[in-house]
């Protein structure tokens, strides 16, 4: 199948490079209509992959731009919710439900999130979708543009600016679950060089999951606040900050226990039939229960106070543009709940983390030889620092207290320094055709001391490793490394709504360390390192007068020294490790379809393939693991939605129809004799219909249904027959309604 999308890409590029696609006009071919009349019916997208705003059909890489109209009409509330619009895009959710990760293109330990250009917190970002301009998914390697270097990709969450009137609005909506969230955004022009915008936004709903021995879980109680003032004292100046705050306090997803394999019998070699016949009966009573009720006799918790301040500071000298970008950014955050959906105690989790984040950022763009040369150069630095701590009790007798003397613990504290200077030129070779290089070096030191206590408060650290402290107990390891990164791209604009493109990169993220585990070859993380080739077009045409946009790429990587996360028990002993796999092979194809048959009806529709294998994966923990799918990879992602848009005598009516499909995934890189590690593949319809304007006023109405035929689907699951006899799932959301309203100031 992916040879026959590459060659359908191939013969694509080569369809289009003429003035028609099969007879079909390109709009300004020598045969279309005016320009005028095309642009009447099909919007243009302004992004900012590039570090400045540029219309989407003019950049030669491969990226989803999601206006502020699309996250409404699509009813877009949290992050897992994106991967119904961004082909190969694909959102894991941990074990406890607290974070998420973004996966592009199989690659998910190098795809980074920013908010107002500065790299963001998974958990701010989550709590932060709402009053944007638009977010951007951008496909493949970064860093000869963006501030943090990367192998997967970035993910632009663009936040709407303040302005030079007063408006503002306030939304309510309510919905399934006693959901009752409230927004409020006012934009304050002070007077014509200074203006403030502020926003708040509160979501509370009661827990999706029936606890009957406890507090429900997958409740919700979120606050989150963003003000942000923007000074342009004249056309050569501006100085853009934002202050983003948000507290969660949630319940945890329950991790639902013996959902897809056998009950086991007790008693056998595994350490959970500690409990003998006990263990055996709770699963079947938890099996009986089905996936929305459990029995966990604990205050579970989720919290979290994550916050960031952001500054851009702009010049225009001449032909010159300064840029000075600064971030910081602090986060608190803490989950407690069990591993099982049972009311024994076999794995009960505390998890506490505290992290903070300072970047800094200069950069210069300009241009040169007539305007012929636009280029961008910069220098980057980062400090992060984060204490973790986590203490696990493991199979313990039926009310055995969490404490220091009953809990295995580890933690410690990393630091990070990142430095860079990058640059990049695009240089106009004829009227249409562009050669773009860019190369960036970066230099990474990572240091590391961590602790680790078995029950009892005794000292578990390897002792025969030279970094091991025993007397204190406590792990040291530093490292430092840095690598030399780049971009070649040849762009070429056959008719002015048609590119194609061509492009080369190489990635490089840096490595880490696995304190805990006793084996000198694992102790430190090497590198990674990505090299992909993508070749695309973008073309706005028409078919019968229907205004068509189809975005089109196909690509291939090598990926080396892959970094992998995973939990496992070792030594008796709850480990996360991180290792390297040697390499992989990445390879697929994204279309992006947009249309409009008549004015009142626009359909989008996208497609992502993906192939994704380990050429060689041998770990001494995980043993040989070659020729598994990646983890957080569908091969098939698929999205169709269409929104039609009536007028009224007092009003507007909207109404829009998506359906959204992920075939099977892994959420472990251990799947081929681990079936348990695989979701089956799911499809997704949501609905929404709002009245614009009711009455003529300025008040908007919505009705809303997401997961509209009840879908049981997974988001994450851990094959866990080895150790405990079961598989143990995260589900998503069931059926939800919902009802807005919102008031434009």
């Amino acid at each position: 199948m992916a040879r026959h999308l590459l060659l359908a890409g191939a013969s694509a590029l080569a369809l289009v490079s003429g003035p028609s696609i099969l007879g079909l006009d390109i709009a300004h071919a020598q045969t279309s209509a005016p320009k005028e009349e095309q642009a009447a019916q099909l919007d243009d997208v302004v992004v900012v992959a590039r570090r400045s705003e540029e219309r989407l059909q003019d950049v030669p890489l491969s990226v989803t731009g999601i206006s502020s109209e699309e996250l409404e009409n699509h009813t877009i509330t949290t992050g897992t919710d994106l991967q119904k619009l961004v082909p190969t895009l694909n959102v894991g959710v941990s074990i406890f439900g607290g974070t998420q990760q973004f996966s592009l293109r199989g690659v998910r330990t190098g795809v980074v999130s920013y908010l107002n250009e500065v790299p963001v917190n998974g958990v701010l970002a989550d709590q932060m979708l709402w009053d944007l301009s638009s977010i951007q998914a951008v496909s493949g390697p970064q860093g000869t543009l963006f501030g943090k270097n990367s192998t997967g990709g970035a993910v632009l969450f663009v936040p709407r600016m303040p302005g030079r009137d007063i408006d503002g609005y306030v939304e309510g909506r309510f919905g399934s679950f006693n959901l009752r969230e409230g927004t409020a955004v006012v934009n304050l022009p002070v007077n014509d060089m200074f203006a403030l915008r502020f926003g708040a936004q509160v979501t509370l709903r009661d827990g999706i999951i029936d606890n009957l021995t406890g507090p429900d879980l997958q409740a919700l109680d979120h606050r989150s606040l963003r003000v942000s003032a923007l000074f342009t004292p004249n056309d050569a100046f501006s100085n853009y900050t934002t202050f983003n705050y948000a507290h969660r306090d949630d319940t945890p997803y329950a991790q639902i226990s013996g959902a897809g394999a056998g009950t086991p019998v007790c008693p056998t070699a595994l350490p959970s039939c500690i409990y003998g016949a006990a263990y055996a009966t709770e699963l079947a009573a938890q099996r009986a229960r089905g996936i929305r009720t459990v029995s966990i006799p604990l205050n579970a918790s989720q919290t979290a106070s994550p916050w960031q301040l952001t500054n851009v500071m702009t010049g225009h000298f001449g032909g010159l543009t300064v840029k000075y970008i600064a971030g910081y950014q602090h986060n608190e955050d803490r989950q407690f709940t069990s591993q099982l959906s049972i009311p024994l105690p076999v794995i009960i989790g505390l998890n506490e983390n505290e992290t903070s984040l300072q970047t800094h950022e200069l950069q210069m763009l300009g241009n040169a030889f007539s305007e012929r040369l636009t280029w961008v150069a910069g220098l980057y630095s980062s400090n992060s620092d984060v204490d973790n701590f986590n203490s696990y009790l493991l199979f313990a007798p039926v009310g055995t207290p969490h404490n220091n003397n009953t809990t295995q613990q580890t933690g410690g504290n990393t630091t990070t320094d990142s430095r860079a200077v990058y640059a990049q030129g695009t240089y106009a070779l004829t009227e249409r055709l562009n050669l773009t290089a860019g190369v960036r070096y970066t230099e990474d030191d990572v240091k590391t001391a961590q602790f680790g206590y078995s029950p009892g408060h005794v000292c578990n650290l390897p002792a025969a490793l030279p970094s091991v402290n025993i007397s204190t107990c406590i792990q040291s390891i530093a490292a430092k490394t840095d690598a030399v990164t780049y971009n070649l791209s040849l762009d070429f604009k056959a008719t002015d709504d048609l590119l194609i493109y061509a492009t080369t990169r190489k990635g490089y993220n840096a490595g880490g360390f696995n304190p805990n585990i006793n084996d000198p070859d694992l102790e430190v993380v090497r590198p990674e390192f990505i090299t992909d080739y993508e070749t695309g077009l973008k073309a706005d045409w028409s078919l019968a007068g229907m205004p068509i946009r189809t975005n089109v790429s196909a690509f291939y990587a090598r990926y080396k020294d892959i970094q992998r996360t995973t939990s496992l028990v070792f030594d008796n002993l709850i480990v996360t490790g991180n290792f390297n796999a040697a390499e992989a092979t990445i390879y697929g194809a994204q279309i992006e379809l947009l249309a409009r048959p008549i004015e009142p009806l626009t359909i989008q529709a996208s497609y992502g393939y993906l192939h994704t294998q380990y050429d060689s994966f041998q770990n001494a923990l995980l043993g040989d693991v070659t020729g598994n799918k990646f983890a957080q990879a569908p091969e098939d992602t698929v999205n169709i939605s269409a929104t039609w848009r009536h007028p009224l005598p007092t009003g507007e009516l909207v109404a829009n129809v998506s359906y959204a499909y992920i075939s099977e995934v892994a959420f472990s890189d251990d799947n081929l004799t681990t079936p348990g590690n695989i979701a089956p593949g799911y499809g997704l319809v949501d609905a929404r219909i709002d009245w614009k304007n009711v009455g003529g006023s300025d008040v908007d109405l919505g009705v809303y249904v997401k997961n509209a035929t009840d879908e049981d689907y997974i988001l994450n699951t851990t094959d866990r027959t080895s150790r405990f006899g079961f598989d143990s799932r995260l589900y998503g959301d069931p059926r939800t309604f919902g009802f807005e309203i919102r008031r434009t100031l």
